[in-house]
């Protein structure tokens, strides 16, 4: 592997961590993890639940800590990094080539602001789509029984991290007509033992998650909620294009400009794109997503859930122009790499010393002293995961129940012995009058909180 591959990989992860330590609080994510992670689970809420088993793993090893929640997700990131290479490489047969669509990744905003700061599932997904396209690329080699077994494995691994992988999952069934090479992949008899891994690995999930009709509801909700669905607008076929044709070039714009402006500069050709396996995936993956935006009225989607299943195609990109002095560009995009690593690492002191409103500026800790003080031998029961996983990040020995934890197991709660915090604007003024304990103007919201017995 190339040095600079594994000089980003290993300094992003670095910084990934030193950023962790740099935030009063918790960011969102790790919050959740922080919660979460106190129980072993088959379903947590509107997520699979195989990033808060390694969680927990991870948690058993270095305890509850800003390191175990970062190190995590560092190790994730830079896995993404290097499995993203290792497909360039496999598929474009290039080193250069391979080592180009890695410092690509600088110009997709996402993946290098949002993921790289903070995201959990999304990142461990990104890693799993990328060993599900390099195993399936082993197998257009060799369709050995080891090779269906690795695919029953990353297969489990995406379905198992975050629903999202079932839109590559469709887009690979769908091309499988029209497509020899994955035709010959399925049609073979070992796919018997890819099923069958399959079936053991997410059946246990599937089981639980399914039994509960209030689980399905509560998770319909939270898609609906998340993409905007809005079945009432007799203009959705409009406003659900608009979204599908918003998300893809705030996802890929950075990119397709760069190319363009190599292309005007005469710097690339255009290479005659092969008819392969990755361009009819490719092709099946914008008709899926089309569909479903359609389907499902949605109006609005964060480029963070469509990027797991575009990484793999920066490959098909490369592999679509021949690029002069491509050195030069790795060289060039090795350092704005390295650049957008440094700025993000010192972005967050930056702006508590410039006082930019931000959550992770704001300590729990006001709640935690009250809890403590006032009501440690009582259940305590938060407002939100968020909450929660704070006040737990605070006092790893307690068990901290949320309010919004629809997959709370039954006979967790103890009704009578719980001490209730609640938002002010979640409540009504005749139960604010029976709060036991108030705190005003609490973090970046200013959020008001009540502290009732049960």
């Amino acid at each position: 592997m190339p040095k600079k591959i594994t000089i980003v990989a290993l300094l992003s992860g670095l910084a990934i961590i030193c950023i962790s330590y740099m935030k009063v609080a918790l960011e969102l994510e790790d919050a959740e993890q922080s919660f979460y992670s106190q129980w072993w689970r088959l379903t947590y809420d509107d997520q699979p639940p195989l990033y808060t088993w390694l969680q927990i793993l991870v948690n058993k090893v270095f305890g509850i800590s800003k390191f175990s929640f970062s190190f995590l997700r560092a190790l994730l990131f830079g896995s993404t990094i290097v499995s993203l290479y290792f497909f360039g490489k496999q598929y474009l047969k290039s080193n250069d080539k391979a080592t180009l669509s890695v410092v690509l990744l600088a110009l997709l905003p996402v993946f290098i602001d949002f993921t790289f700061r903070r995201l959990s599932h999304t990142t461990l997904l990104c890693f799993a789509v990328l060993l599900s396209f390099i195993v399936v690329q082993r197998l257009t080699l060799i369709k050995t029984s080891f090779n269906y077994l690795l695919l029953g494995f990353v297969i489990s691994l995406g379905i198992l991290t975050k629903y999202n992988y079932f839109l590559m999952l469709a887009a690979f069934l769908l091309v499988i007509p029209f497509n020899v090479t994955l035709k010959e992949i399925v049609f073979n008899k070992r796919i018997i033992i890819t099923i069958g891994v399959i079936v053991i690995l997410i059946f246990p999930h599937f089981y639980d998650l399914l039994s509960n009709t209030y689980f399905v509801e509560e998770l319909h909700k939270s898609v609906a909620y998340k993409t905007n669905s809005d079945t009432k607008n007799s203009f959705f076929i409009l406003s659900s294009v608009g979204a599908f044709i918003k998300g893809i070039f705030n996802l890929l714009g950075l990119l397709l400009v760069f190319f363009g402006i190599l292309f005007w500069r005469k710097k690339i050709k255009i290479n005659k794109v092969q008819n392969n396996w990755l361009v009819h995936m490719f092709v099946s993956q914008l008709f899926v997503l089309f569909i479903i935006f359609l389907c499902m009225n949605i109006t609005n989607v964060h480029t963070r859930w469509l990027l797991p299943l575009f990484i793999p195609y920066i490959i098909l990109v490369v592999s679509a122009v021949s690029i002069k002095n491509i050195e030069q560009y790795i060289h060039y995009g090795f350092y704005l790499f390295l650049a957008i690593i440094f700025l993000q690492t010192i972005r967050t002191p930056v702006e508590k010393i410039l006082k930019i409103p931000s959550s992770v500026h704001y300590s729990f800790m006001p709640i935690s002293n009250a809890l403590n003080t006032k009501f440690t031998k009582k259940q305590w029961v938060l407002p939100n995961v968020t909450y929660a996983g704070n006040i737990r990040f605070l006092n790893p020995d307690k068990k901290v129940l949320a309010l919004d934890d629809f997959t709370m197991p039954k006979g967790i709660e103890k009704k009578g012995t719980r001490v209730l915090v609640h938002i002010n604007k979640d409540t009504i003024d005749a139960k604010r009058d029976k709060a036991v304990y108030r705190i005003n103007n609490f973090g970046k919201e200013k959020e008001d909180l009540s502290f009732f017995l049960d």
